[in-house]
């Protein structure tokens, strides 16, 4: 092919800021990649507010193209009934980066699935969004003639689900933000000249947030002045902050955080004495990811997603196991100090964007 690949990117969960959870980096952090490469000319379907965010981003108004401002249901309604002018284009693929394909429109369909929460874990989903999101997202894995499963556990829970996708789906790990790894560390004040774990996440059942916050006490008792920082945004659904919650942020034992910008957070990362990631439940994992990337020790549970991208470079304990989870805690805590060193190879987007491309077209380099 002489002429770049075109590619349209559904980017309309994307805020005005460009900032967010791991579906928000998933989707910027390919678009950047992608769009830098000279055999792939990127496009994306974006929210009126994110319209300045992509312009810098892709450097083309026209390659922009917005939704009429409407209530979520009603957007994604036209996203996957594929009436939006956008999906009528001359475009090579249409990419659904989170959970919906149009059903109707132009150019090879690829969809990224980053799990199967809402058929693994529906007690977490309201009604309303369980029966407006199940059947169309299903719907598009079937549809989709591409499917990039964030990693190998997730492309197992996928086939359990829907097994006549095995054949079409390709398995592309993601990578740590360039805007975390490249920033420059600002200290955050509450944990300056303090000893502390940090846990990065929603506090949604499946994080198990709750589970971390019970069993701080017994580390507290074990190790006095051990703070643990909570980093993230409150959860979209069913909240478990732990019964404890409330106890330790008065005792100044939990530092309740909430969003942190790329340079707090790379150096709570870079100044913690240990990285937390006890969810039960995860599609990728990027805090794991990120940790990593930054030379931090890190505690996983044992879910399978976790398990694949931390590898032997974490410590891993069963997401159930309070007793197991306080002794690996403490462990951490009395270590002796040794300088961090971060991996000499760290996985890039350029390398998420080539292997998403080469899921396209083969022949790709």
């Amino acid at each position: 092919m002489n002429r770049p690949l075109t590619w349209l990117m559904l980017a309309t969960h994307v805020p005005a800021s460009g900032a967010g959870g791991g579906i928000v980096r998933y989707t910027v952090g390919l678009a950047r990649a992608l769009d830098a490469r000279p055999d792939v000319e990127v496009s994306v379907l974006a929210e009126p507010a994110a319209r300045p965010f992509f312009t810098d981003l892709l450097g083309d108004p026209r390659r922009v193209h917005v939704v009429p401002a409407a209530p979520t249901p009603v957007r994604s309604l036209a996203e996957r009934a594929g009436v939006l002018p956008a999906f009528h284009r001359d475009v090579d693929v249409v990419h659904g980066t989170k959970h919906l394909l149009p059903r109707w429109g132009r150019g090879r369909r690829v969809l990224t699935v980053h799990d199967m929460l809402p058929l693994d874990r529906p007690h977490e989903f309201g009604t309303l969004k369980r029966r407006l999101l199940t059947g169309p997202y299903l719907a598009s894995v079937r549809q989709a003639e591409t499917v990039v499963c964030v990693s190998a556990a997730t492309r197992e829970r996928l086939v359990h689900h829907v097994p006549s996708v095995a054949d079409r789906t390709a398995v592309v790990p993601l990578a740590a933000s360039p805007a975390l790894l490249s920033a420059d560390p600002v200290p955050v004040p509450a944990l300056v000249g303090r000893e502390f774990a940090v846990v990065v996440g929603d506090p949604s059942p499946r994080k198990n947030l709750g589970f971390l916050v019970d069993l701080w006490p017994e580390v507290v008792r074990r190790r006095p002045g051990a703070v643990l920082a909570v980093v993230g945004p409150p959860s979209w659904g069913p909240t478990r902050t732990g019964q404890e919650h409330s106890r330790l942020v008065a005792r100044g034992d939990l530092a309740a955080l909430g969003f942190l910008s790329d340079a707090e957070l790379r150096w709570c990362y870079e100044n913690a004495t240990v990285v937390l990631c006890p969810s039960l439940a995860e599609g990728f994992g990027l805090p794991a990811a990120e940790a990593l990337a930054l030379g931090a020790p890190l505690i996983t549970s044992e879910d399978p997603a976790l398990r694949e991208v931390a590898g032997p470079g974490a410590v891993h304990v069963p997401g159930t196991d309070a007793a197991g989870w306080a002794e690996a805690v403490v462990t951490a805590f009395a270590a002796p100090r040794v300088p961090r060193r971060a991996p000499e190879r760290v996985r890039s987007w350029d390398d998420v964007a080539l292997e998403t491309l080469r899921t396209v077209v083969p022949t790709a380099r």
